[in-house]
């Protein structure tokens, strides 16, 4: 909690304290400076987009272990994404956290899942979840052993028993063959028989999405989504201003002094005993002082009330002779 709040992230120390609780809730087995990355990413993607840092740490944790990457990578995969526009449904945290098992189960990497996304999202997909469901859907059905999917891969030329036996295994040869299927799938000219054959594989979410999004998808770049560079972007646009450098200052300077502080608390707990016995020794002296104190004052004011009231008589009679 002192390094992040050091570092300048959250807005005091009590919101530090809530982001690094939820890290440590939702993000198993982090090391310390695992953590504080983690909570300090949080933040950023909150004060940038207006990220939740639960729903941001439940999905960097989906990410990090279906695709068996470190939390960093994860968090830099979801700030490129919200800067590249897919969270343009308002889902992107909640498909990332509902289907990135699904997508790992077909050998897919975390950065195919985010290029098969994008895919899907600059072409006609109208929501987010709707490619991230096909991809489960598909999932399910490559090896659910039913009629319907033996009958979809026997009508693309396919053994449907090896097919099904592939997509068990996972890895990388599910991960060719599932763009294998969806190219078969695309290439069919009989587009009736296509249709057909596609919602035996992807159920609705062929028809839902479309066949430009499906085709979009089919031709998602092989290449790594991001350069590992968003979140410092983020981090120097958003907290590299005068402000930001006095607020860290400060912090700095708090949290240097944070051991004097608590060996005073300290000192303070373990004399507390004497410091108790001394206070209820002085009690009866402090007593006996307001006691006189009261009297005195009592006293003035018996004696300087009238006094004061004659003056002013005084005062005003010989203003009104002077007038």
């Amino acid at each position: 909690m002192e390094q992040v709040y050091g570092d300048n992230f959250g807005e005091d120390i009590t919101d530090v304290a809530d982001a690094v609780a939820l890290v440590d809730r939702n993000m198993e087995s982090l090391s310390q400076n695992g953590m504080v990355k983690a909570a300090e990413a949080a933040l950023a993607l909150r004060d940038t987009f207006g990220y939740d840092v639960a729903e941001t740490t439940r999905a960097a944790e989906a990410i990090r272990k279906n695709f068996n990457v470190s939390a960093e990578k994860a968090f830099d995969l979801i700030a490129t994404g919200a800067q590249n526009g897919l969270d343009y449904s308002g889902e992107l945290l909640d498909t990332l956290s509902e289907y990135s098992v699904q997508f790992a189960k077909l050998g897919l990497s975390a950065d195919a899942m985010f290029q098969i996304l994008q895919s899907g999202t600059d072409s006609t997909a109208w929501n987010l979840d709707k490619v991230g469901d096909a991809v489960k859907e598909f999932s399910i059905r490559a090896i659910d052993g039913s009629n319907t999917t033996l009958s979809a891969f026997e009508a693309l030329g396919y053994d449907a028993g090896e097919m099904m036996a592939t997509f068990a295994a996972g890895g990388e040869k599910a991960n060719r063959a599932f763009f294998q299927v969806l190219d078969r799938l695309l290439e069919m000219d009989d587009q009736v028989r296509r249709d057909a054959v596609g919602v035996k594989l992807f159920g609705t979410m062929w028809e839902d999405l479309g066949v430009d999004a499906l085709r979009a998808m089919a031709n998602a770049s092989t290449a790594a989504y991001g350069t590992g560079e968003a979140l410092e972007q983020i981090n120097q646009t958003r907290y590299n201003d005068l402000d930001s450098a006095l607020e860290g200052v400060r912090r700095r300077l708090e949290v240097s002094l944070l051991p004097a502080a608590d060996a005073v608390y300290q000192a303070l707990m373990e004399h507390t005993p004497e410091i108790t016995a001394a206070l209820d020794e002085m009690s009866p002296i402090v007593a006996e002082m307001a006691g006189d104190f009261s009297e005195m004052a009592s006293t003035a004011l018996a004696e300087g009330l009238p006094r004061l009231a004659a003056g002013l008589r005084d005062f005003a009679t010989s203003a009104q002779a002077y007038d």
